[in-house]
């Protein structure tokens, strides 16, 4: 039986145990309030792989990860407990955007606010549905293709990729600068003047 920490909200396997503790922080566990599926109303079924709960819907598939599983494959330097998850998920193909006449936008199964859709990481191809207080949701196929993503190295590659972005960005924003900072009078003259195209280039060099 999946239950609930009443002091930290952890959720934990607990069969078994008549009073069950939590491994977080050694309070007293309690029966775990069911969650919606926020794409298909249906209850999400708990189960645990290694230490990390998650919910899992019995229709579409789709699994909501609380901020403590979350932390606990992210910390796991070994990336034991993603290697299990990958084990035990199955491989379904994923799609950026819903199927037609799906919710775009879904609540958080534990708050009922509206959730922020997010990319995961540059490249990963995947934009999964985040509730900043309580966790995240994946539909089918989205966890299995973060894991390998991220075991393959794409989280260094895409921040290689926003760096350089970033780069980018502020390059053209000098230029915009030192291109405002020219006297009005030497701004490009936009008439048939023969000098025309001469103050042109120059202004072209200041970049």
């Amino acid at each position: 039986m999946i239950v609930a920490c009443s002091a930290c909200a952890t959720r934990f396997e607990a069969s078994g145990y008549r009073d069950p503790t939590c491994p977080r922080c050694g309070a007293i566990g309690q029966p775990a309030a069911h969650r919606p599926c926020p794409r298909c109303d249906l209850p999400l079924e708990a189960r645990e792989i290694e230490d990390v709960v998650i919910d899992e819907c019995s229709r579409c598939r789709g699994l909501f990860l609380d901020q403590t599983a979350i932390a606990r494959v992210i910390e796991d330097e070994q990336q034991l407990r993603a290697a299990s998850l990958l084990a035990a998920l199955p491989r379904t193909p994923h799609h950026p955007m819903p199927p037609a006449g799906a919710r775009m936008y879904i609540k958080c199964p534990t708050c009922s606010t509206v959730m922020n859709r997010k990319l995961f990481a540059t490249g990963s191809g995947v934009v999964v549905d985040v509730c900043k207080a309580h966790g995240t949701f994946f539909d089918a196929g989205e966890l299995p293709a973060i894991i390998e993503f991220v075991q393959r190295g794409g989280l260094v590659e895409a921040a290689k990729k926003d760096a350089e972005r970033q780069r980018q960005r502020a390059d053209r924003e000098h230029k915009a600068r030192q291109a405002a900072a020219v006297p009005a009078a030497f701004q490009p003259v936009r008439d048939d003047s023969p000098g025309a195209a001469l103050i042109d280039l120059l202004l072209s060099l200041l970049g």
